[in-house]
């Protein structure tokens, strides 16, 4: 038996991968898990509101950047993917923590 445990994901693992109108691959890193998380449980889905907030917090320009690219592809897609309920009930701490204090990784931790 291994007592191993998998390290937390750092920001540019993949976490999902949705297709475009035109059949392409578009991948959700965990950077991007995150944004939606807070997104929607802290400003109601309101990119613009979230967008604001990111100026006030670490990493800002970094964030505000994964903000528009995420805003743009909802508006793209017609919507972003539905994140399960028992992925934002373990990812939510983490989420708001690193939106509020740590900076925007696109390291890998597998």
């Amino acid at each position: 038996m291994s007592t191993r445990t998998m390290m937390g994901p750092l920001g540019g693992e993949i976490y999902t991968e949705v297709k475009d109108r035109r059949g392409n691959k578009v991948c959700l890193t965990y950077n991007d898990l995150w944004l939606l998380i807070v997104c929607r449980a802290t400003y109601d889905g309101d990119w613009v509101r979230m967008r604001q907030a990111a100026s006030l917090v670490a990493d800002a320009a970094s964030k505000r950047a994964l903000i528009d690219r995420l805003w743009e592809l909802e508006q793209m897609l017609g919507s972003l993917p539905e994140v399960p309920p028992t992925v934002v009930k373990l990812h939510s701490q983490r989420a708001h923590l690193w939106f509020n204090q740590r900076p925007v990784l696109n390291d890998r931790n597998w």
